[in-house]
């Protein structure tokens, strides 16, 4: 370096101020550098070999299969609420008696459809307790309901023909 101040004269002041104004910007590039190459693992990637067909298919099952265990739970928890819906629901006897006299009476009935009101005349029952028994019966769908212009009448869909059968009501 005696060859470079001996053909120009720099003062050594000049050359402290410098590098003294100059070391914020290389902390500013280290920093930036930092931030964009090695804290999100861009540089890694850049130096680190490229993995061969069999090791991707390997890091590929190991992935599968950490899913898989992670998910068998949600599987166990699906079955059980499948369970819960088979479950029968307790419905009280009169009301079970009513949704079967309903129910013969739309068997009887079946091509012609059937108001809720000549329900309840034809059972003696009263008007709400058919038409709970005929929303509980369109709801298993064993009887739809069709608007019609003399009113909403209710007819046996081909399901609740088959358990009409299979009870013999028909």
């Amino acid at each position: 370096m005696s060859f470079f101040f001996q053909t120009i004269s720099i003062p050594a002041w000049f050359i402290v101020f410098v590098l003294g104004s100059a070391t914020p910007l290389w902390f500013r590039w280290l920093h930036k550098f930092y931030n964009k190459f090695i804290s999100t693992g861009k540089l890694k990637k850049i130096f680190q070999r490229k993995k061969s067909d069999i090791e991707l298919k390997q890091d590929i099952l190991k992935k599968a299969e950490e899913h898989y265990k992670e998910n068998s739970g949600f599987s166990e928890l699906a079955e059980g609420k499948k369970k819960t819906k088979s479950e029968k629901k307790r419905i009280d006897p009169e009301k079970r008696e009513n949704i079967k006299t309903v129910l013969k009476i739309l068997a009887a009935n079946a091509e012609t459809g059937v108001l809720a009101k000549s329900v309840a005349d034809k059972c003696n029952i009263s008007p709400l307790e058919v038409t709970s028994a005929l929303n509980y019966l369109t709801g298993k769908e064993y009887a739809e309901l069709i608007n019609g212009t003399t009113g909403a009448k209710y007819y046996l869909t081909d399901l609740g023909r088959r358990y009409c059968i299979n009870k013999r009501f028909i």
